[in-house]
């Protein structure tokens, strides 16, 4: 198989995969990826969704909210703060209960969720509850893309260091 095949087999398979994951997985140099990847977007195959710090490629035709969730579901803190709130709407506190990470963790990565328009907050009997927007795409989601439950010790850093 071609290079550029295989990059498009690997994005088409692992919508939001991160450039330094791909380079990983293929074991090819920056260099070269990033000449194969400019290729394969400017052919509009794939789209490129660059921050600051992270590049993150899709299968061209995803649609917006889709990516996004995804983008989130490759999160370790991120997905397992969704994966428990399929389950049922919850409080702050049950929420940090159940990811077991700090407070400010948790306020954080709920505040990005909000903002990207995954999670809300409502006021139910007294107390703010969280809950899914759009649970059955969420769920559609994770079950067409399996996020693996056990994240590596890679995207636990890359967790860290995008919340600063």
């Amino acid at each position: 198989m071609k290079r550029a095949e295989s990059i498009i087999q690997l994005v088409n398979e692992n919508p939001g995969i991160r450039y330094s994951e791909i380079m990983r997985e293929t074991g090819l140099k920056n260099g070269v990826l990033s000449h194969h990847i400019s290729k394969i977007e400017q052919a509009g195959k794939i789209t490129v969704k660059r921050t600051p710090r992270v590049a993150r490629l899709y299968p061209c035709g995803m649609p917006e909210e889709e990516a996004i969730i995804i983008k989130n579901l490759r999160s370790g803190t991120s997905r397992n703060i969704l994966l428990n709130l399929l389950e049922r709407d919850l409080a702050f506190n049950e929420v940090v209960e159940r990811v077991k990470r700090s407070q400010g963790t948790v306020s954080i990565v709920l505040k990005n969720l909000s903002a990207d328009e995954i999670v809300q907050r409502k006021f139910h009997d007294g107390v703010f509850v969280f809950g899914i927007t759009n649970k059955e795409l969420v769920a559609k989601l994770v079950r067409k893309y399996k996020p693996e439950l056990i994240e590596s010790s890679v995207d636990n850093i890359a967790d860290i260091m995008g919340s600063l």
